[in-house]
Order: C-alpha cells, then sequence, then structure tokens
C-alpha cells in the first residue's frame, strides 16, 4: 500500500495513484494552477496553521478507504451543470466502516478556506478517521467556492448532497432523516447557517439535523463590518454592494432560535482568523435555549488544526462522537 508521510511534498499527494480521481479535491479551487502549493513540503502546512501529521494520517486512511471501497459522487446531473459548469465540481467522497451500524448517523463534512477553497486533506479527512473508526458513514463535501456573493450555492450544494444520500439511502444503509453535519472555518459558517430555519434546512424542505459539530466557525458576520480586511470576507459571501437585508438574512448569530440543532463547537483561544467569541456567542445563545451544546476553547489551537492533532483540542471528534451519541439516543 502506497504510504503517505511528513517527507512527501504537496505534489506527490495529489499524484497518490488511489486518489488520481478525487486528487483536484483534496484542496479544491478554482483555479487549476496548483504551483505555488506543490513544492511545498508537507512538513511546510504547519506554518499556515494546519498540521502535517493529521493530514498524513487523513491521506493514509483516504488511500486504504479507496481501496477498499470509497466512492465520489458527483451531486448534479450534465443537464444541471449547463447553468453553471462550476456545479461539475460538486461532490461527496462516501467513507465507510467495516462494518457499518445502521443505528447511528450519518456525518457531512464541509472543510474551510474562506469560500475560495475547500481543503479537505488538512479538516475533513483527519476528523472523518475518527468517526469512520466509531462506524459512522461519513460523506466529505466540495461545495462551490471562489467567487464573489457566492451565497446561497454553497447551501444549495449542502442540500443536493443530502438530498442525493437520501435517494440512495437503501444502498448506503442508513436512515436519511438522522444526519449530523460538522464544518470548519467557513465551511463552519456553511453549517451553522444550515442550522437556522430561516436560510437552512427548514429553508430547503430537509429534516433539521441530529447534531452540528463547528470548528472555529464564522457566526457574526455583523461584527465583520467594523474591520476592513474581514468586510472582504462579507463580499466574498453576500457581493460588492451588499445589503443590510442580506447581511442580516445569513448571520448566524441573530437566528439560533428554539429549533436550533445541538453543537459541540472547537475552537482555539489563539485563532488568529476567526476569534473565538464567534463560538462563544453560539455557546451563549444555546445555553439561554436549553438546547444541549458543549464547546470545547483551547488555549493553544492554531486556525487550520483539522483535528486537532498536536494543539491543545486534539482528540475532540472522539468526544464529539461521544456527544453525538447521547443525542441521538435521548
Amino acid at each position: 500500500m502506497t504510504q503517505f508521510t511528513v517527507e512527501n511534498s504537496m505534489e506527490d499527494m495529489r499524484k497518490i495513484p488511489q486518489l488520481q480521481e478525487i486528487a483536484p479535491y483534496l484542496l479544491y479551487s478554482r483555479d487549476p494552477d496548483t504551483s505555488a502549493f506543490d513544492s511545498m513540503p508537507v512538513a511546510g502546512v504547519r506554518n499556515i496553521g494546519w498540521s502535517p501529521e493529521g493530514m498524513v494520517k487523513g491521506i493514509n486512511f483516504l488511500i486504504h478507504q479507496f481501496e477498499n471501497g470509497a466512492k465520489m459522487y458527483r451531486l448534479y446531473t450534465a443537464e444541471e451543470c449547463k447553468d453553471d459548469p462550476q456545479k461539475e465540481h460538486v461532490n461527496v467522497i462516501r467513507l465507510i466502516p467495516e462494518k457499518v451500524d445502521t443505528a447511528k448517523p450519518y456525518i457531512v463534512l464541509a472543510a474551510g478556506g474562506g469560500y475560495n477553497a475547500v481543503c479537505s486533506a488538512t479538516e475533513a479527512y483527519p476528523t472523518a478517521v475518527t468517526f469512520v473508526q466509531r462506524r459512522y458513514q461519513v460523506f466529505v463535501l466540495t461545495y462551490r467556492v471562489g467567487e464573489i456573493g457566492i451565497l446561497p450555492k454553497p447551501l444549495e450544494d449542502l442540500a443536493a448532497a443530502l438530498r442525493f444520500i437520501g435517494r440512495h439511502s437503501k444502498e448506503f444503509s442508513l436512515n436519511p432523516d438522522n444526519y449530523a453535519v460538522g464544518g470548519f472555518s467557513a465551511g463552519g459558517n456553511l453549517i451553522t447557517m444550515w442550522g437556522t430555519e430561516n436560510a437552512g434546512y427548514k429553508a430547503y424542505g430537509l429534516p433539521r439535523p441530529t447534531a452540528l459539530f463547528p470548528v472555529y466557525p464564522v457566526v457574526d458576520i455583523k461584527a465583520l463590518e467594523e474591520h476592513e480586511k474581514d468586510r472582504e470576507f462579507i463580499k466574498i459571501m453576500l457581493g460588492e454592494d451588499y445589503t443590510q437585508e442580506a447581511l442580516e438574512k445569513y448571520n448566524v448569530a441573530q437566528h439560533i432560535g428554539e429549533c436550533y440543532p445541538p453543537c459541540y463547537i472547537v475552537c482555539g483561544k489563539d485563532d488568529t482568523t476567526v476569534p473565538c467569541r464567534n463560538s462563544e456567542i453560539l455557546k451563549e445563545r444555546l445555553d439561554a435555549l436549553g438546547t444541549a451544546a458543549v464547546l470545547e476553547e483551547g488555549e493553544h489551537a492554531p486556525h487550520g488544526f483539522g483535528d486537532g492533532t498536536g494543539t491543545d483540542v486534539e482528540g475532540w471528534p472522539e468526544r464529539a462522537a461521544d456527544f453525538l451519541e447521547k443525542v441521538y439516543s435521548a
């Protein structure tokens, strides 16, 4: 079996034979030029805040999965892609336990990347290892990114993923109404929006998630207006000339209501990209509503830590799985 190590380069990762079909989606962006990344040694991703060890764990797990039946599924038909060619790249990759437990929820993971990229290799796959070992089926989502005013396209893609999984529920041996969604950074923003009734699951006519796992999520986008550099993120989400109506529609902090799903929230106090205050707001609102919520806030866990390997929150996916088991069996 191919072994991926911290001595490899990022280009080596893209050339792994078992992963050729999904290579563009390990670190997906609309820019096909990967030369800036390819020469970087895997060990060098630590400078970005990512964990090389976590990444290696996730890629070797993925190799094993594809040697044992894992598949990528595109979510839109050729006809549906005519109105937006980027839909061709929207997909889920199904990761399967050795023995499927049909009573367990399935889990969808959405990596972050500022809505300019989807960094599954560094966030979703390392995290998926624990959930699959705990006999959860995991679906890693690649959603549309890389344009100004991207919303609501990522929400549409998450809805498309859930509908696809629902249509194949018998084949996949799962209950389509019993699922959790985890997301990191912009992916955390996406999944916390999904938990709202006005812009998320209810707006798409889909079941409420059993639980959410927001990891260093952006929750209060209205607060970003105070800083010029942060306003750029709002423009990516809502467009150059966004309205206050749009800002309020997609501002999660304003829509955490009684039907909001239980949450296992993870962040690091030394995150200089997305302040932990976002996670704290979510926890405070859920506590006030009496909704089950845990906030795991590490002293030292930089933005991009993924599954937490090498940080103060190492092992959080195990604890999130424990939380999920309490929630769905309650």
